[in-house]
């Protein structure tokens, strides 16, 4: 369902009341994104459906590939010009084996900070690659759609479990500690589920791609 109707069956669940105020859907969507946010720190790594790709190439006398935004996950690099897989190194590590940068040769590894990639060796002909990676987390908003909330339908109410568990654990009206325990248990209980789900119907172990 679309995110305001994720709120209203936030207010629906914690005041027992749909018609929520302006205000109180504010502070619902506060943690609404919260739990979303924490959710997507389980479950990204695991949900092929977050995967997208593009085309780069480096300039001419530059080792640097400028990324469309800054990945949250980088999951598989192809050198299209050489036709190899590159894999990830840690930068730290090359410092410490080759901190002049002073290897030549074709690409074999690369690095990513920020949004920029770099070859090792470093290279001065132009590559071109192929990237696959997880973008980082959208916020959400009230008239966020349904197909853009970044896990599948039947475990959106598991979003509103975690908004609800840290809601309820607020200083001010919402606070109930009974009602926080019950919505911390399906909290658990859904993430553990989800994450069963997008394991099994991956075909694939995700937890081996690299993180930025």
């Amino acid at each position: 369902m679309q995110v305001s109707g994720l709120l209203s069956l936030m207010g629906n669940l914690s005041l027992g009341n749909d018609n929520i105020t302006k205000e109180e859907r504010t502070i619902f969507l506060q943690y609404l994104n919260l739990a979303h946010l924490e959710l997507y720190q389980v479950t990204a790594n695991f949900n092929q459906d977050l995967l997208t790709h593009t085309t780069l190439a480096n300039q001419a006398d530059s080792n640097q590939v400028q990324l469309p935004e800054i990945p949250y996950l980088v999951s598989y690099v192809y050198d299209l010009t050489h036709k190899r897989q590159l894999h990830k190194v840690c930068l730290s590590d090359i410092l410490e084996k080759d901190p002049a940068f002073s290897r030549t040769g074709h690409p074999i590894q690369y690095f990513v900070q920020k949004d920029i990639l770099q070859f090792v060796p470093i290279q001065t002909a132009i590559t071109s690659i192929k990237i696959w990676y997880i973008p980082q987390p959208i916020i959400l908003a009230e008239n966020t759609p349904e197909q853009d909330i970044p896990y599948p339908f039947a475990y959106h109410p598991v979003l509103v479990d975690g908004a609800l568990y840290y809601l309820f654990q607020e200083e001010g009206g919402f606070k109930n500690l009974q009602k926080a325990v019950d919505a911390k248990k399906r909290w658990e209980v859904g993430q553990t589920r989800l994450l069963s789900y997008l394991y099994n119907s991956s075909g694939t172990v995700f937890s081996t791609f690299s993180s930025v």
